[in-house]
């Protein structure tokens, strides 16, 4: 293949990657969100596990009906044991990393009414209690399963670690809220998400310096972010300049993200769509600016803007795992913050070597630069139109004194990027 043909091959390519995003959409609504409610209580030798799922979830079962859907209780015991028996297998404990082999210990079908989850207490006296009449008049899908699984334990101080794995093919729209009642100190509560990996109810600093790690690293791993990082880097070859440029965004970040997590912004519910926004509009801008003169003293003052920007989304991501971090908050925000570099790090090593080969060898660097930049200044566009109606919908409900707290985090990220100004000239491309 001719250089000709090889430069229009990779020109089509990047334009099918630029495609808006509604081409590609089916547009299905998702179904609504599945809650879970449960109770993990350690005893002598064992540990109590009290768990409630919908019945709308157990279609698969097949339980038998009469009439017009209503559910036969007369003839549900086999069935109910099947389902406890499943719902075992798919809410994994773990003792000191050794699995669990729950036993079913009871099953009960409950009105949609009925409240006794609220409370382990009453939760117990539920499962204790007989059963429903088998008279009752109980839609299929308009109740609940609750079940009562018992786990053997070495040690009422146990390790314990919990993986769900439910109805995986709806993923995180799946949720199990537990309480976790230990022996010795307060309960606490989690939020698992469908698909879960394991996670340590009272996990030690290692375990959760690993899981803010890993948390950390994935949270960046989103197209228009490494869209944003492609066009601010394509026309320069300093790595080490790039690096510099990318260690003032991480920090910046850092700052408002650890805030963020902390409740400096709390109810301040528009900043995710602030930063979609203007991170769109901003990978237009450099795109623009990529075709004419660019300059990575003005690039300093963009991405000191994102990293600011970008903090405040990744600080909610932040506060939602916190629930994990047990006794070691420090830890869990140094190594979520650590995690997040060493995404951005290694994003930029890739964005730089493929950008080496895509402008210095396939396309050259002027067509290279000119190509790539109208692809993804294109796509940044789309994007920008997309998000503005939801952020024009979202700043609808701002306050003053709320855009006054963002003005205020900015002002570092405002003051950290006009200093680039002051700077010597900063090595470019030619």
């Amino acid at each position: 293949m001719d250089s000709k043909a090889r430069s229009l091959c990779l020109i089509a390519l990047l334009a099918v990657l630029a495609l808006p995003r509604g081409a590609a959409a089916n547009g299905a609504d998702l179904p609504p969100e599945v809650v879970l409610q449960g109770f993990a209580r350690p005893e002598e030798d064992s540990l109590r596990l009290l768990v409630r799922i919908p019945l709308d979830l157990l279609a698969s079962f097949g339980l038998p009906k009469r009439g017009p859907g209503f559910l036969d209780l007369a003839r549900i015991d086999d069935k109910l044991k099947q389902v406890a028996a499943a719902t075992a297998r798919q809410i994994e404990l773990r003792e000191d990393g050794v699995p669990l082999v729950p036993v079913a210990r009871k099953a009960r079908i409950s009105v949609l009414s009925d409240r006794s989850f609220m409370s382990y207490a009453a939760a117990r006296a539920r499962l204790d209690g007989p059963p429903l009449p088998a008279e009752t008049d109980l839609f299929w899908n308009q109740g609940f399963f609750d079940a009562e699984l018992e786990y053997p334990l070495r040690s009422s101080d146990a390790h314990l670690s919990v993986r769900m794995n439910v109805a995986p093919e709806l993923g995180t729209r799946l949720k199990l809220r537990l309480e976790y009642l230990p022996v010795n100190g307060p309960a606490r509560s989690y939020v698992f998400p469908g698909g879960s990996a394991w996670i340590a109810l009272d996990p030690r600093w290692h375990e959760a310096a690993w899981l803010f790690l890993k948390a950390g690293f994935t949270s960046l791993l989103a197209i228009d972010r490494f869209a944003f990082l492609v066009c601010l880097i394509a026309p320069f070859r300093q790595f080490r300049s790039l690096l510099a440029l990318l260690a003032m965004l991480a920090g910046l970040q850092a700052l408002t993200l650890t805030a963020s997590a902390e409740g400096a912004l709390a109810g301040t519910g528009w900043l995710a769509p602030l930063f979609d926004a203007s991170l769109a509009a901003l990978i237009l801008l450099l795109a623009i600016g990529n075709l004419a003169a660019p300059s990575l003293r003005r690039r300093w003052l963009i991405s000191a803007l994102v990293g600011a920007l970008g903090g405040f989304g990744l600080g909610e991501l932040l506060a939602d795992a916190s629930q994990f971090a047990g006794t070691h908050p420090f830890v869990s925000v140094l190594f979520f913050n650590l995690g997040v570099a060493l995404n951005e790090v290694a994003s930029l090593a890739l964005a730089f070597a493929a950008l080496r080969w895509l402008v210095d060898r396939a396309l050259g660097p002027s067509l290279g630069v000119l190509v790539l930049s109208a692809v993804v200044g294109h796509q940044g566009w789309h994007w920008m139109l997309d998000r503005s109606h939801e952020l024009r919908h979202a700043l609808g409900h701002a306050t003053a004194s709320e855009l006054a707290s963002v003005a205020l985090w900015l002002l570092p990220a405002l003051l950290v990027g006009g200093a680039a100004w002051f700077l010597p000239q900063l090595r470019r491309s030619s």
